[in-house]
């Protein structure tokens, strides 16, 4: 992962001890990666999350932890921005 993508997560992380992140629900991965137009392959890549991981959020067999949840948000959000922070 790049420096700035490692810098988003320990952020993520720091703001969780703080109780700044309090997602109690996950954004629809599916659905998300779907209106990116991506493959889970490309998704799981451009954005640094284990294919098989992925795979078990879309399919309901693993909910994502509380900084994934945040994590997923920021690409909901933004993906332009996030792709680029994570991938310099």
């Amino acid at each position: 992962m790049s420096k700035p993508g490692k810098e988003l997560r320990s952020a993520l992380k720091e703001a969780k001890k703080k109780g700044l992140v309090t997602l109690q629900t996950s954004p629809d991965v599916s659905k998300l990666r779907k209106k990116l137009k991506m493959s889970q392959r490309e998704f799981s890549v451009i954005y640094h999350i284990n294919i098989e991981t992925l795979r078990k959020w879309e399919q309901h067999q693993r909910d994502p932890d509380s900084i994934s949840r945040a994590y997923l948000k920021c690409i909901q959000n933004d993906p332009i921005l996030i792709r680029n922070l994570v991938n310099k």
